[in-house]
């Protein structure tokens, strides 16, 4: 690994996908913004551990909500819901299906805290993180609990992110708290999917002297172009 943040000037930044998206999905979806930021970020995408391909019709509502992969092998979770697993619900379609964002217990966290930790080893120290929805509430948990990512991140921006139901995950982003990093906290107005409530209560684990907000009009997803000015100008306040 290396010692340093920063690759040819500029900043390393990890990048998390949403639910049933992989890290070639969010690159795509933020390419405005990879663009304008070009000079000072170099991003890096992975993928989540557990595979969900098939969860949703792939011209689905939900798929359409998600901003999700219509590739069959690039739909990938953070974590999965572990009311689906009792109830043996693998598709949104089927009885008893919890929305993961729903849901009070998640399950295979330890796998991607894992494999967070190896790709911070391999490609770190990251001094950014960007996350999307499901992305951003584990960017929440790896912050707390990935000693190799807090250690070095200066800033993160979450957007449409939403505060954990699961107990362990809860407690552990409470025994962190405040996390002290400069954070921006984004939302859109007419999200369906993450309520701003939930929103807020996620941006309440960091340093209230350091954390933005910024508000969008639209849906559950990346504005990627508006979202990019914006950071801009921010992070010439970071550095």
């Amino acid at each position: 690994m290396s010692t340093t943040t920063e690759r040819d000037g500029k900043t390393k930044v990890l990048c998390l996908h949403g639910f049933a998206q992989d890290g070639t999905t969010f690159r795509a979806k933020i390419g405005a913004m990879r663009k304008q930021l070009k000079s000072a970020c170099e991003f890096y995408f992975l993928d989540a551990p557990h595979d969900v391909a098939g969860a949703f019709d792939a011209d689905g509502a939900e798929m359409r909500e998600l901003g999700a992969s219509n590739d069959a092998s690039g739909s990938f979770a953070w974590f999965t819901s572990g009311e689906n697993a009792r109830a043996g619900a693998t598709r949104a379609s089927d009885d008893g299906w919890t929305r993961p964002a729903l849901s009070r217990e998640y399950e295979g966290l330890d796998e991607t805290r894992e494999k967070i930790r190896a790709f911070a080893l391999e490609h770190g120290p990251f001094g950014g993180v960007i996350g999307f929805s499901q992305g951003a509430t584990i960017a929440l948990a790896a912050l707390a609990m990935i000693e190799e990512l807090r250690g070095s991140a200066r800033w993160a921006v979450l957007v449409a992110g939403f505060e954990p139901l699961d107990t362990v995950l809860k407690s552990a982003a409470r025994e962190a708290t405040p996390i002290a990093i400069k954070t921006l906290h984004v939302h859109g107005e007419n999200d369906k999917l993450v309520t701003r409530e939930r929103m807020m209560a996620l941006a309440e684990h960091f340093e209230e002297s350091q954390r933005e907000f910024w508000f969008h009009e639209g849906a559950h997803g990346v504005p990627s172009t508006a979202l990019a000015k914006h950071m801009k100008a921010w992070l010439q306040v970071q550095r």
